[in-house]
């Protein structure tokens, strides 16, 4: 069987740019990201070649390009340009598209309540507790404040399986740490979260969920009513008393124990997308 000549052919990367569509500093970033590689580059000009069979490449490496897939993920394409490779990228992008509309919804959702319950400044009677370290079942996870409150519920869902299983029972209302954060961007990008339960023993690690300890020590806390967008500024009134009393916050953690109601959980009957609970930093010695 006689080759194809046409699959012997070819074109300068100016030619090779016309037939793409592609522009010719795209082909070149191409070229440099290991993702498209001219086929023959001349030793002495380098001047850049490619071949038909790149050409019929493209046409599939296109609809990726378009669709702003990450290079890392062109690259392997590049490297098995399949229609079954294709696809395989076409159902990545369909479950990224599906996160982008949660991730849409859950900040209509969190605009629409801080619009229904702007934050007026309040102050609240500070208390102070002391708590003793008790152990506690947790998942520990990072999270972007759009997620915050499906990600924590998902989180004290997985914990109460886990005891279930075990036959345990919660010794504490649900309750999530975290570091306090100053900077506005990092809120937005992303907040580690320990969410979980204290327990009356010892529990058997399974799966996500781990066995700690709460800290010990003197905590500052408020009864908080109201969207759980208000917590940073709750939070932000309680670091601030800290430091007027001239105490110092150990370790650096924020803990917001609900009361069997999460703080700011979306569509509660009755309470107008508003929950209630106990805020608190510490501990402060």
């Amino acid at each position: 069987m006689e080759r194809d000549p046409q699959d012997t052919k070819r074109y300068s990367i100016g030619q090779f740019a016309k037939l793409t569509g592609f522009p010719v500093g795209t082909l070149r970033y191409y070229d440099e990201a290991d993702v498209l590689k001219p086929a023959f580059v001349d030793p002495e000009t380098g001047y850049r070649s490619y071949t038909e069979v790149q050409r019929k490449q493209m046409l599939l490496l296109t609809e990726l390009h378009f669709m702003q897939v990450p290079v890392e993920l062109l690259r392997d394409f590049m490297r098995n340009p399949t229609l079954e490779h294709q696809g395989e990228i076409y159902d990545w992008k369909i479950r990224q598209l599906h996160q982008d509309i949660q991730d849409r919804q859950q900040d209509l959702l969190s605009l629409m309540r801080k619009r229904a319950h702007p934050w007026q400044g309040q102050q609240y009677e500070v208390m102070v507790q002391e708590r003793p370290s008790r152990p506690w079942a947790f998942v520990q996870y990072v999270t972007k404040m759009r997620r915050f409150e499906p990600d924590r519920e998902r989180a004290f869902e997985a914990v109460r399986a886990v005891l279930e299983r075990q036959g345990v029972k919660p010794a504490s209302p649900p309750m999530t740490f975290s570091l306090p954060v100053d900077d506005l961007r990092r809120r937005l990008t992303g907040v580690e979260v320990y969410a979980g339960f204290e327990v009356s023993g010892p529990v058997p690690v399974e799966g996500d969920v781990l066995l700690g300890a709460t800290p010990a020590g003197l905590w500052f806390g408020v009864q908080h009513t109201g969207p759980y967008e208000h917590i940073w500024h709750v939070m932000a009134m309680l670091l601030e008393y800290a430091q007027r009393e001239g105490v110092p916050v150990l370790r650096g953690r924020g803990v917001s124990d609900a009361g069997g109601v999460s703080c700011g959980t979306v569509g509660h009957p009755g309470r107008g997308g508003l929950g209630h609970g106990r805020a608190m930093v510490g501990p402060v010695r």
